[in-house]
């Protein structure tokens, strides 16, 4: 996947802070269509470019046969690590490399597959650093946009949880 990276320098406090945001571009090699499939449920999608399973809607919500019911939660960084699906321990939080795959700037607000991945919130959603384990490194993933920022650790965002295939 072909990333943009842009640098940016906060003042904070006495010292300074350099920050970079990664941007996903997204790729016209398939169309979405072939690259999602729907497990018989409806509640898992298999991407066939990544080899990943994703859960269909994001946490407090359950597809319901034609949306995703309920009300997406939100969560701290903490709450999101301690997040998963009780009848398969195999779910897991995403990394940021994983969710941004999903991210697909040709779209419209939000820059994501709507069929594969219905009334998805317009938000912020956590992503992890797989080499940091410590609640000050993760990501969050906006599909506003499509893109990807450092996390704001206190802060709550939407969590969509991922697995092999």
């Amino acid at each position: 996947m072909a990333v943009a990276l842009s640098w940016t320098r906060f003042l904070w406090g006495l010292g300074t802070a350099a920050c970079f945001f990664v941007t996903p571009m997204a790729s016209a090699a398939e169309p979405s269509s072939a690259r999602y499939t729907l497990s018989d449920d409806g509640q898992e999608v298999t991407d066939s470019r990544t080899k990943l399973i994703w859960q269909r809607c994001p946490l407090g919500s359950k597809w319901d046969g034609k949306i995703c019911a309920g009300k997406p939660t939100k969560f701290n960084l903490a709450q999101a690590k301690k997040a998963n699906d009780p009848s398969n321990s195999a779910w897991r939080m995403p990394t940021k490399d994983e969710f941004a795959a999903l991210a697909d700037r040709s779209k419209k607000k939000p820059k994501m597959d709507i069929v594969a991945f219905p009334a998805t919130p317009k938000g912020l959603y956590w992503a992890l650093r797989p080499e940091n384990d410590d609640n000050l490194n993760a990501w969050v993933v906006d599909f506003r946009n499509g893109k990807v920022h450092g996390n704001i650790r206190d802060a709550r965002y939407f969590v969509r949880l991922v697995r092999p295939s």
